[in-house]
């Protein structure tokens, strides 16, 4: 019999994806019943064959080299995570769970949008991806379903649609908590915001640029602010480059709005080629942990700050007991996603516990704190009324011997 620990916790899930796959259950005590529908892509012919692939190996060697698709594995863990929170006792919400698997494909959550049962929810979790998520998004707000979206950031998703509710933090969000950040901890800086020209970079420093200029315009202490992109700086024959922007007699907060890595790591390179390190802090955008190519030497030397929604400390009662409770229950620790499903779950309940069906009004500026995530929702505006609801809460991390501390 296989015991590897990675393969336990594959066969301890087995039994959970077969249950998963199509069923209606209902959770917890109370009166007032309220239907949930779960639209993820579990993937589920290919997750059920590579568990019987695991399930039938010949050896160790060959059960650990069966692939799982990405996507199962997050729709599993925060699936995982959802049902421990539903399974704590709450004495006065009753939920009737839905769960769906859309593949991650557009056709099939087309058709899995025609079904008659999902017009009765009182709530829609998911989906993941950009495209499925819109639609997901649309149909609610057609048919007044609220629907919690904690995957897609994108603003664009929805609009108009006071039945949307964007727990994943918009880009603007981790701007706006970056940039506050840096009036808290950098008083005194020389700011320099270093971008490239393009369609997805220039509108982010155009937004920090906005933040300091409206700063400055009512504090007595301003800050000295350079934008530039790399194209008008290559220009510049007055300019020998981004290390003539450094003020080597104060500390230099440089921010980088780029996505593309070889930019940043050509950009970090020059940084730490032709610059004292000690008086520069970068500030960086959430994906540069999850790069390819970009050294994690220089992220670490230039004491980078990434922001995340996600932080889990353990040192909480509430977030060990959710801990301990996963791991007896699936032999692993929980990942981001197990945290995500457990943590969406509890706020479903907390708010439809005070507030009802209609929660979305009376959720604003409350503080949901969960075991990994923090909800602050806040109405985002268009001409005077609620184009949607969002969470703005963003956790900003120093890279500090190569780990992560939470600085704020």
């Amino acid at each position: 019999m296989i015991k590897h620990t990675k393969v336990r916790v594959i066969l301890r899930l087995a039994g959970l994806f077969m249950w998963v796959i199509s069923f209606t259950c209902a959770y917890s005590q109370g009166d007032t019943v309220y239907h949930v529908g779960l639209i993820l892509p579990f993937q589920t012919e290919t997750t059920s064959q590579a568990i019987s692939d695991i399930v039938n190996a010949h050896d160790l060697f060959t059960a650990n080299h069966v692939h799982f698709d990405d996507d199962a594995i997050m729709s599993l863990n925060f699936y995982q995570g959802l049902t421990a929170a539903l399974n704590e006792n709450n004495e006065h919400v009753k939920i009737d769970l839905h769960v769906y698997d859309n593949g991650d494909s557009d056709s099939l959550t087309t058709e899995l949008l025609k079904k008659p049962e999902l017009k009765k929810m009182d709530c829609i979790i998911g989906s993941a991806s950009s495209s499925t998520a819109r639609m997901v998004a649309e149909f609610c707000k057609a048919d007044s379903i609220y629907n919690i979206q904690p995957f897609t950031p994108s603003k664009g998703l929805t609009g108009d649609n006071p039945f949307h509710i964007k727990l994943a933090p918009t880009i603007d969000a981790h701007i706006d908590n970056l940039f506050q950040s840096i009036l808290d901890s950098f008083p005194d800086a020389n700011i320099i915001i270093y971008t490239a020209k393009n369609e997805r970079s220039m509108p982010l420093a155009e937004r920090y640029d906005s933040l300091f200029k409206a700063y400055n315009a009512t504090s007595t202490l301003r800050y000295q602010v350079s934008l530039v992109n790399s194209t008008d700086l290559a220009l510049d024959s007055k300019k020998n480059g981004l290390a003539e922007l450094i003020n080597p007699d104060k500390p230099n907060v440089l921010i980088i709005t780029s996505y593309d890595e070889p930019f940043i790591q050509s950009t970090l390179r020059t940084v730490v080629e032709k610059n004292k390190k000690d008086n520069i802090i970068v500030y960086g955008l959430p994906t540069w942990l999850g790069g390819d190519i970009l050294r994690l030497d220089y992220i670490n030397d230039l004491h980078t700050r990434i922001s995340d929604a996600f932080y889990a400390d353990t040192s909480k009662p509430g977030t060990l007991s959710f801990v301990a409770k996963y791991k007896a229950a699936f032999n692993a620790e929980p990942g981001r996603y197990a945290y995500l499903g457990y943590d969406v779950m509890s706020f479903m309940m907390h708010a439809l516990k005070n507030y009802g069906r209609d929660f979305a009004a009376q959720v604003v500026s409350e503080r949901f704190t969960g075991a990994g995530y923090k909800f602050d929702i806040s109405r985002s505006m268009k001409n005077q009324t609620v184009n949607y609801y969002e969470n703005t809460h963003i956790n900003v991390f120093k890279v500090e011997d190569y780990q992560l501390k939470k600085v704020w």
